[in-house]
């Protein structure tokens, strides 16, 4: 009995079976981040600022863009440098107006060896020449005839043929992403439609009398013909700012012209030296309105720096400045 109750004690007194210890699992690794694939965006140089922001509003993140010609600079004075050159090289598309705006841009490309298709934006458009025909003067004002007239974008329906071209271009290039080109084409075209008609409205609040325009350069002759308005004359003959500075003749000719219309403001242009454009003020007895941006938008962050903002200001700078 003693053995037995030993035997008990013993059983009852013995540690517990130990727990066997989990052996510890193997580091979880992270789960692999999955990125897009990655695409080319397409390299595209267009040839001034104006130009530029159209192609930005089509290509959007499809394309890297460069410009050669900056907003507030002048694109039919410009010169070209090696760094211009080396953009060109890089290029898969280079975007230009074409109608001799750009007329150093041949020489440019041809010396630096791109590749680029080249894709002239005004094609398709029947371009005006220097001077609209219903110019008054338009021999004496120093319209140049037979020169045509590059600055189609004056005309808000030709800047949305100029989308369509920049739209069917991209489309071609970058075939994967041609319905993203073509809807932000139609898309923009629709806002320019709208923007057309607002510049109508506008211009219909000022009397047709009121209608009469003197420039710096032959710029707004696609303007005057959509929406009605009168080329008095302009200080420098030509539709390029390059042109030779006018005779003292025909300044005294253009002053008296502003008298005889009783024009209440002449306009300078952006890409130009006002001076000129005071001069002729003061001795005709007008204002000098604010600037025009008619060849080159206004830097970044700037009220007009953008063509719809652009068309904006220069129809409510016209209208306003013509109706006081």
């Amino acid at each position: 009995m003693r053995l037995l109750l030993l035997a008990l004690l013993l059983v009852g007194c013995a540690a517990p079976a130990a727990t066997p210890t989990p052996l510890p699992r193997p580091p979880t690794a992270p789960a692999p981040v999955v990125s897009p694939p990655p695409t080319k965006r397409l390299s595209v140089v267009a040839t001034f600022s104006i130009l530029g922001d159209l192609v930005r509003s089509v290509g959007g993140d499809g394309v890297e863009l460069t410009l050669l010609v900056g907003p507030g600079q002048d694109a039919h004075t410009f010169q070209p440098s090696p760094a211009d050159g080396a953009k060109l090289a890089r290029a898969d598309l280079v975007f230009e107006n074409g109608l001799g705006f750009e007329g150093w841009l041949e020489e440019l490309y041809r010396a630096s060896g791109s590749r680029a298709r080249r894709v002239v934006v005004t094609e398709g458009i029947a371009a005006q020449k220097g001077g609209p025909a219903h110019a008054e003067g338009e021999a004496e004002a120093g319209h140049s005839n037979g020169e045509l007239d590059p600055h189609v974008w004056q005309d808000v329906r030709l800047a949305s043929h100029m989308v369509g071209r920049i739209g069917e271009a991209l489309a071609q290039a970058d075939p994967a992403s041609a319905a993203l080109y073509r809807a932000n084409a139609e898309r923009y075209q629709q806002e320019l439609r709208t923007l057309d008609a607002w510049v109508v409205d506008q211009v219909q609040s000022l009397p047709e009398a009121r209608r009469t325009l003197v420039t710096n350069h032959d710029s707004l002759g696609y303007f005057a013909s959509r929406y009605g308005f009168t080329i008095l004359g302009t200080a420098i003959p030509g539709v390029s700012t390059e042109a030779s500075e006018p005779a003292a003749a025909d300044l005294v000719k253009l002053i008296g012209r502003i008298k005889s219309a009783q024009v209440p403001a002449i306009f300078v242009e952006n890409v130009a030296n006002p001076k000129l454009m005071e001069r002729i003020a003061r001795e005709a007895g007008v204002a000098v309105a604010p600037p025009l941006y008619t060849d080159a938008l206004g830097p970044p962050g700037s009220p007009v720096d953008s063509y719809p903002k652009m068309v904006r200001h220069n129809v409510s700078t016209i209208v306003g400045a013509l109706r006081a």
